[in-house]
């Protein structure tokens, strides 16, 4: 179960880095604040598409090993570690659709 905690979990990290160049300074300008650090943020924006592929392949090696592999073993502690790694793979994937369509929803708000 270590192996599908790890990539569930990195699939969360690399969708938050997909979406930091968007979503922190839009948070911003909804509450009517001005932060120039969140500026910095934008540097990110390039890398968005790599960090969006990154997510995907670990969210499918995740569902791999954790829906389509049979189980290691089949005891209770087994059960327990595979359902909070398929809660982390599902936080991951809706992170990681929400990096994806944030900026496009983002541009038909501000438009």
């Amino acid at each position: 179960m270590r192996k599908e905690t790890v990539t569930s979990t990195g699939s969360i990290v690399t969708a938050l880095l997909a979406a930091s160049c968007c979503v922190g300074p839009a948070i911003f300008v909804v509450f009517g604040a001005s932060v120039g650090l969140l500026g910095r943020l934008a540097v990110l924006a390039p890398l968005r598409p790599y960090f969006l592929a990154a997510a995907a392949v670990l969210l499918g090696y995740s569902f791999w090993r954790l829906y389509l592999k049979t189980a290691d073993c089949n005891c209770v502690a087994d059960f327990r570690a595979r359902r909070l790694a398929r809660i982390i793979f599902w936080v991951g994937a809706g992170l990681t659709v929400f990096a994806l369509v944030f900026a496009r929803v983002l541009s038909w708000i501000l438009v």
